[in-house]
């Protein structure tokens, strides 16, 4: 009887403690779960905080590019410079007029004093294959430059020629940087945060513009995205004001293309058009061709 009167107490102690411990149990995970959402949040506000921008993705067929949504200054622009003039650039020591640094993946050149033109100058300036202008320019490095509308035609991107804007700064998906060459040889990149009438003020004669800047002053900027698996052409220039025309190949990216021209010591460098529109030829060779042979609106030829 003693051991059937115990099995007959045991449930209702079981039950006891399963009323005391259910409260205490559902308080401990209600304090854990709080504790675990407090942390979070600050976290995630600490990392938001701290984050760089993330860069916009464009469906664009050429290339992947940052835009930083800021204010832009208004300027005047115009719808034609007229006809594209050259310019000298200054380079501090004398060297060979191309010399080619390339490596594997990386195309390199670089100009020394060279004279140089810009050959778009209109907002619809039309477009070219290579051939024409190895035709026009046979002892030339040419290379293409600033991005374009397929549909319109429309050059995009901050672009001066003959020291007149014809196109301003734009919170788009085509680029937020340019590369400048100023009146007196000089060169400088720029991001959308410098407005026009300053560029301007300072001597700008021509700008090419596409994508986002990575060296600027001698400061290599961190990636942003700009830079990716497909092919992407640069311009920048060193603390001599020599000019380099580069084409980073297929699957080089931003960690590459950096590694490739660390040693150049270069004080800008800005993406241009890719894909499909970076092309290269010197003194009329192919250096490097276009994937589909396609006319593109804007070079830089330099002799």
């Amino acid at each position: 009887m003693k051991k059937n009167k115990k099995r007959s107490e045991h449930p209702n102690k079981l039950s006891k403690n399963k009323k005391l411990k259910l409260p205490l149990l559902l308080t401990i995970v209600g304090l854990i779960l709080i504790a675990f959402g407090v942390t979070y949040v600050l976290t995630k506000d600490k990392q938001t905080k701290n984050a760089a921008p993330e860069p916009d993705k464009t469906t664009a067929k050429n290339t992947v590019v940052s835009s930083s949504h800021v204010s832009i200054a208004p300027a005047s622009e115009v719808e034609d410079t007229g006809e594209a003039g050259w310019v000298q650039v200054k380079s501090k020591t004398k060297l060979e007029k191309f010399t080619d640094l390339s490596v594997k993946g990386v195309t390199i050149y670089r100009a020394n004093n060279p004279k140089v033109l810009k050959t778009a100058a209109a907002q619809v300036p039309g477009t070219f294959m290579m051939a024409d202008m190895i035709a026009k320019y046979p002892d030339s490095l040419i290379m293409n430059t600033s991005g374009f509308d397929f549909n319109t035609g429309q050059i995009v991107g901050f672009q001066i020629n003959n020291g007149q804007l014809f196109s301003n700064w734009s919170n788009t998906e085509y680029g937020s940087a340019a590369f400048v060459i100023n009146k007196d040889g000089s060169a400088n990149g720029y991001d959308l945060r410098t407005p026009a009438t300053d560029i301007l003020e300072k001597g700008a004669q021509q700008s090419y513009g596409f994508g986002s800047i990575l060296i600027k002053d001698g400061v290599v900027l961190p990636d942003d995205g700009s830079v990716n698996w497909m092919i992407h052409s640069y311009i920048g220039n060193d603390a001599d004001n020599n000019i380099y025309l580069i084409i980073s190949d297929t699957s080089v990216g931003y960690n590459g293309t950096m590694a490739a021209v660390a040693h150049l010591k270069l004080q800008n460098l800005v993406v241009l058009d890719g894909g499909g529109s970076s092309q290269m030829s010197l003194n009329g060779k192919t250096l490097f061709a276009s994937q589909d042979g396609r006319p593109v609106a804007d070079f830089i030829i330099l002799r």
